[in-house]
């Protein structure tokens, strides 16, 4: 399962949950509702919902949407199927770290005496929800009440403690792309007839590092002739920052600051049928650096790290044009990574 910030291209995925727990919700027009529509839109550009996604399908499992300047839960949805396989409590946990917990957080759900919103009930008391106010009704005369979630106390704070970065967690980044065969040229390996692509998913940490004189750190893997940023898999139970300072510190003997995220980029490798997501970091480099910790195989493939500005490294990025199938995905994921680099406030 990958939870991430919802995006424009999920819309149709959300009005079609919309109409699965239109039922449950006692609003049989909510996903033709101007009102819920424009929601939608609302949610998308402030990256105020969260979507999971069955990685071997891509099909939506629930949404959750929430109110950061309200400090709120605002909509939530999980498909019937997926109910009790933890998708809700996965769901509920991040949005809950995109809010104040030094505050009160609240949603207005079901009452007690609603069978159909008993699964919604349960996910909100397991994080420690309690009612406030069962006299309320919605925009439709339905009965529903208010929840809150109470500051959290020092004694009870590891229960809610962020999992933003844990590997066996979700961090929800903003996703700027998805590489497939059909953006690299590459004739896709599965028709429309064949069973789809079970894809295997490896994730992994990546660092922009910028020094005090502005320029960027590269790897030159001169065997394939191409450029590259430094970072990689995320081991079993490893941190996602640890596994970034590790990487960063292996390939080009630095140790980081981590300023701010710049992005996910999802890598769709049907000849090896994995998913790779990469989490991209920006950071400032500290003291001085040390020789590169090169694995066997980098030092094969002749893995040299460079220092290059930032229009530089976009050219020296953009310039493979050769045909080996992991540079393909490589290039063009680092490319739009450091592109990204211009849009962030620094």
């Amino acid at each position: 399962m990958l939870i991430r910030y919802a995006i424009t291209s999920d819309i149709p995925a959300w009005i079609r949950l919309a109409d699965d727990v239109a039922s449950v919700f006692r609003a049989p027009e909510m996903a033709r509702d101007p009102e819920f529509l424009a929601y939608i839109q609302s949610k998308i550009s402030k990256n105020e919902a969260l979507i999971a996604i069955d990685m071997s399908t891509s099909s939506c499992l629930g949404i959750i949407g929430f109110s950061r300047t309200h400090n709120r839960i605002s909509w939530f949805g999980v498909y019937e199927i997926q109910r009790g396989k933890g998708v809700g409590s996965k769901l509920l946990r991040i949005a809950l770290d995109e809010l104040d917990r030094s505050k009160e957080i609240s949603v207005e759900t079901f009452r007690s005496d609603y069978a159909k919103g008993a699964a919604a009930k349960h996910v909100y008391r397991k994080f420690g929800f309690v009612d406030v106010n069962n006299d309320l009704v919605d925009k439709l005369g339905n009965p529903i009440c208010k929840m809150v979630l109470y500051p959290f106390k020092e004694e009870t704070y590891s229960r809610l403690e962020p999992i933003n970065f844990i590997n066996n967690a979700f961090f929800p980044m903003k996703l700027l792309m998805e590489i497939h065969h059909e953006d690299l040229g590459i004739e896709a390996s599965k028709t429309e007839a064949q069973d789809v692509i079970k894809y295997e998913v490896r994730k992994a940490a990546r660092a922009i590092v910028q020094n005090s004189k502005g320029e960027i750190a590269l790897l030159y893997v001169a065997k394939e002739g191409y450029y590259k940023l430094p970072g990689g898999g995320i081991e079993a139970d490893e941190d996602i920052l640890d596994a970034l300072r590790r990487e960063v510190r292996e390939e080009i003997g630095a140790t980081i600051e981590i300023i701010k995220p710049v992005g996910a980029i999802m890598e769709f490798r049907e000849f090896f049928e994995q998913l790779q997501i990469s989490y991209t970091f920006y950071c400032h480099l500290k003291g001085e650096l040390v020789a590169p910790q090169f694995t066997a195989d980098e030092v094969s493939e002749g893995f040299t790290p460079v220092w290059r500005s930032l229009e530089d490294a976009l050219e020296a990025i953009s310039a493979y044009k050769g045909s080996q199938y992991m540079a393909k995905f490589v290039s063009l994921r680092d490319y739009k990574l450091l592109s990204e680099l211009k849009n962030l406030d620094l």
